[in-house]
């Protein structure tokens, strides 16, 4: 499906990826809480971490762990909103999706070097984290670019009632012809 000009349209060729991994990441958002999060409070490890004075506290476990818990939880809810803009072709759902992707960048690597504050963190060999940190910049240094300057993503994610991008700026044309009086 193409627009008249010959551009691409629609939610084909590379435009589908992002779709697959927003379902991707849907879910391993929510099997990391649920591997990860859960037993710290279903096993009582929240209480050894927070308690000052137990062998392994820290006063940043507890903003920590509650801030990975909230940044995960918002970013499934994130995710499932910007499923339902992708499929409906939603005009906002570039902006969205490349805001999707800057903050969650910024929260990776934030979240890392919190992480490492806490000594028992900063002293474990965690290649996991720099796999990630990785993935998230990679993510971003690809799709915000394609996202800012495909014409698939500009001819699919239309505003209603535009003719899509292609259209002016100052919408259909003003001109009108001067009828000759008396006619």
């Amino acid at each position: 499906m193409t627009t008249i000009q010959g551009e691409p349209k629609g939610l084909k060729g590379w435009l589908i990826l992002p779709a697959i991994g927003m379902f991707v990441s849907v879910l391993r958002l929510a099997i990391n809480l649920m591997k990860d999060f859960w037993p710290i409070f279903r096993e009582d490890y929240w209480q050894v971490l927070t308690t000052p004075g137990s062998a392994v506290y820290h006063p940043l476990w507890g903003p920590l762990l509650i801030f990975e818990i909230v940044r995960n939880s918002i970013f499934i809810l994130t995710n499932i909103v910007l499923i339902f803009f992708y499929f409906a072709k939603h005009y906002r759902f570039p902006a969205l999706f490349i805001t999707m992707l800057a903050l969650n960048a910024l929260f990776v690597v934030g979240d890392f070097f919190l992480g490492k504050m806490i000594p028992a963190v900063a002293a474990a060999n965690d290649p996991q984290s720099v796999r990630e940190i990785a993935r998230t910049l990679a993510a971003a240094a690809i799709w915000i670019p394609y996202f800012l300057r495909s014409k698939r993503v500009k001819n699919t994610f239309v505003k209603p009632g535009t003719a899509g991008p292609l259209q002016s700026v100052a919408g259909p044309s003003q001109y009108r012809p001067a009828v000759p009086s008396g006619v």
